[in-house]
């Protein structure tokens, strides 16, 4: 299981609170009683969008994140998807959503190897469905970790073109359970590139 290294740093602090845990029970119970792929998706991109509200929504937050429209630098980082996420992903190319097949088939073959990820080129980095204007183009399905990607000061201290850098993240713990549980929840997990590259050769295959 590929889990977000954030989610579960979290869920190792936080396993013993009731609180949280009644979180991660919830998702963990409700995704598990869901059959179909697209709806536990858009579940727990709904529950991961309401807790952000909670955190995202202070005044602080608002005046000093500079996560805007155009602002690129985490769409150039390694990003864990589950088998849902990643199908959903593939449903959406398959409908017409335009994808650097190139530049996929670059980040696909580094599989799920960090290291491996951040020796591509910048350029080579940048997401799949990340458009010539700075736009996501899947944002309202865009996965779970992408949603809790906000950051408190300047942009440059997410840029990685020269080097990963650590970036101030806005604590988003709720979220991050809930993020856990969907990880746990899935039949299989991975990096966005290997898993969508992965279910697109199948889909492609089967027709």
């Amino acid at each position: 299981m590929n889990v977000p290294a954030i989610a579960k740093k979290t869920y190792e602090e936080l396993k013993g609170v009731p609180e949280y845990m009644v979180i991660y029970n919830f998702v963990l119970e409700n995704l598990l009683r869901l059959t179909d792929k697209f709806v536990r998706a858009k579940l727990i991109h709904a529950v991961v969008d309401e807790f952000n509200n909670e955190s995202f929504s202070h005044p602080l937050v608002q005046e000093l994140s500079p996560c805007k429209l155009g602002c690129t630098a985490c769409c150039h980082t390694q990003v864990s998807v589950t088998d849902d996420e990643a199908q959903l992903l593939v449903k959406l190319i398959e409908d017409g959503v335009e994808v650097n097949r190139e530049r996929l088939s670059k980040q696909a073959a580094v599989g799920n190897d960090s290291a491996a990820f951040f020796k591509l080129k910048y350029q080579d980095r940048k997401c799949i469905f990340l458009g010539a204007s700075g736009a996501c183009s899947v944002y309202e399905d865009r996965p779970s970790v992408c949603r809790t990607n906000v950051v408190l000061g300047d942009a440059s201290q997410c840029d990685t073109s020269k080097g990963i850098k650590p970036t101030r993240l806005v604590k988003t713990p709720k979220s991050d359970l809930a993020i856990y549980a969907s990880f746990e929840a899935a039949e299989s997990s991975g990096t966005l590139p290997h898993m969508v590259d992965q279910f697109l050769e199948l889909s492609e295959n089967a027709s």
